[in-house]
């Protein structure tokens, strides 16, 4: 029996200790690279993924400097520079999956935007990309299951 209860509680602890662990890894992010960064808002309106549709997040590979990501029901992909707080998007460029018209529209704009991009911040545990002073979009990290 108190094997059983030593055990149990060994179980609730170590959970504890990776919940918060996931959490903190979330709170420290400092860098936009290696990421699964989920698009939140878009020219400051919020952006959710239709049933239909996936949630739309890019993706900063540190090796090779590629970009990765979906815009919804397209896949993206590209290459970047960054230095410093200084971003850039190069050679963007997404599949051409037929999607509903309002989801064409909004890749569109992502993907628009995007291009714009010349500078990033990162406040807590959000990434806003900008161009000059201007926020064109914010996202978060993808939540740990």
């Amino acid at each position: 029996m108190y094997r059983s209860l030593l055990a149990a509680a060994s179980l609730v602890l170590f959970a504890a200790a990776a919940g918060s662990s996931a959490r903190a890894q979330v709170a420290a992010v400092s860098s936009p690279r290696e990421v699964h960064w989920n698009l939140v808002e878009l020219d400051g309106s919020p952006i959710a993924a239709s049933n239909s549709e996936s949630q739309p997040y890019i993706y900063l590979q540190t090796q090779g400097d590629k970009l990765s990501g979906s815009l919804g029901c397209n896949r993206l992909f590209g290459s970047y520079d960054l230095s410093g707080d200084s971003l850039q998007f190069h050679s963007l460029a997404a599949t051409r999956m037929a999607c509903a018209k309002m989801s064409m529209d909004s890749e569109e704009k992502i993907l628009d935007d995007l291009k714009l991009v010349t500078s990033f911040q990162i406040s807590g545990d959000v990434l806003s990309l900008k161009v000059d002073n201007r926020v064109l979009a914010k996202f978060e990290p993808e939540k740990p299951k």
